[in-house]
């Protein structure tokens, strides 16, 4: 039998060992980034500096008024968070409070002292259930790759702690999801719906074109920027799925005989419940369902457990069942009838799929209020009228 001390010493060297791993992919573009990064998302007019240490919840956000700003969640008192709460981290950035928290770890509302706004610090224990955690590091690797593209947050920082990797992001607005829930008919907009698409097949072309696969498009997953620049460009978030299906020189890799189901079970294609191989097709399919959950305010498989039922329902819709289409999201048809024809194995039409979107919020700009931005008025103009309406 090991000695215990030995295992205790085994998980601490494995623990500094991806941190190592963990800082090292970042310190290179961070030395380089840090001040470019900075100057591109801060105006000197945002800027509000400290002065002799003046306390952090002083320091208001200039951004708020434009968007959904995500709530501070109530502490568990069952579970301790990763991060200090009300208290200074790294000597730069105050924690306020978690606003998010998943199966891989808890995401922070920050005041950032050197740069005086608001940001948002992603932490992931090092060791979860077990096994040395390394989700954070692949998605730090994509992130870098995209920094600069529209369509995904800035990195401010990142690094390690005895217990967890961190990176501190772009702080964004509340996720799609929560944001349809806030709506009085719990649904957006044509007019919404048929932006976001447009903006999501760009922010997966990018992905894409790296040669990643994203995995887990849902509501969940979308958010908007929050400053006057921002507020109206969606942003993809949480990289912690994503597979390379290109090598770097552009040639497609190999495919497994049998793949792992990735993904969210409500959200995923019929070919990852066959647990074949992702390819970009299969993100996209993803993003249909988004698109039919965010216009009609649920799927049809919504209150479905079992996977196979779920997988049944998901075929009929692709091959023309109509009656799955709930009224508020016949929209969509045309842009489910293209998804449905794509083939896996080929490169992905974004054009043509964005342009048959687009006839949802024409003759509306990209640029113009959004929804949560006018007290959900077209999504409550759109509710479809009842009889008792009528009469």
């Amino acid at each position: 039998m090991m000695n215990p001390k030995h295992v205790e010493g085994a998980e601490k060297s494995a623990k500094s060992a991806v941190a190592t791993e963990f800082s090292a992919k970042m310190s290179k573009e961070e030395s380089t980034k840090e001040s470019s990064v900075s100057k591109r998302t801060v105006r000197k007019d945002q800027i509000v500096k400290p002065n002799n240490e003046k306390s952090a919840r002083s320091l208001k956000s200039p951004t708020k008024q434009f968007s959904v700003v995500p709530r501070l969640k109530r502490p568990d008192p069952t579970s301790t968070p990763l991060m200090p709460i009300d208290e200074k981290f790294r000597k730069r950035w105050h924690i306020e409070g978690i606003i998010g928290k998943g199966g891989y770890g808890e995401i922070y509302l920050a005041i950032d002292m050197k740069l005086a706004e608001e940001v948002a610090i992603k932490a992931e224990p090092l060791v979860r259930k077990g096994k040395i955690a390394r989700r954070m590091i692949l998605e730090q690797a994509v992130l870098v790759k995209l920094q600069g593209k529209p369509h995904v947050p800035w990195i401010f920082g990142s690094g390690h702690t005895e217990n967890f990797n961190f990176i501190v992001l772009q702080l964004l607005s509340a996720n799609l999801g929560d944001i349809r829930r806030m709506s009085p008919t719990r649904k957006l907009s044509k007019s919404s719906v048929g932006r976001i698409a447009v903006q999501a097949i760009a922010a997966l072309r990018d992905l894409h074109d790296v040669g990643y696969l994203h995995r887990d498009i849902k509501p969940g997953n979308m958010c908007f920027g929050i400053t006057s620049k921002t507020r109206h460009v969606l942003m993809l978030l949480d990289f912690g799925l994503v597979r390379r299906y290109k090598d770097p020189d552009g040639e497609w890799r190999t495919h497994r005989v049998k793949a792992g189901f990735r993904g969210t079970q409500r959200y995923v294609s019929t070919r990852v419940h066959r647990r074949l191989e992702q390819t970009p097709t299969d993100d996209m399919v993803s993003l249909l369902y988004t698109l039919i959950e965010l216009l009609a305010g649920e799927l049809p498989w919504r209150n479905i457990e079992n996977s196979d039922a779920i997988w049944k329902m998901k075929d009929e819709l692709h091959h023309g069942q109509i009656d799955h289409f709930h009224e508020s999201s016949q929209e969509l048809i045309e842009f489910s009838q293209l998804v449905s024809r794509l083939d896996p194995m080929s490169e992905l039409p974004y054009t043509t799929l964005q342009a048959s979107v687009k006839k949802l919020y024409l003759p509306k700009k990209l640029s113009d209020p959004y929804d949560w931005e006018e007290n959900f008025k077209d999504a409550l103009l759109e509710k479809p009228r009842s009889t008792e309406d009528s009469s």
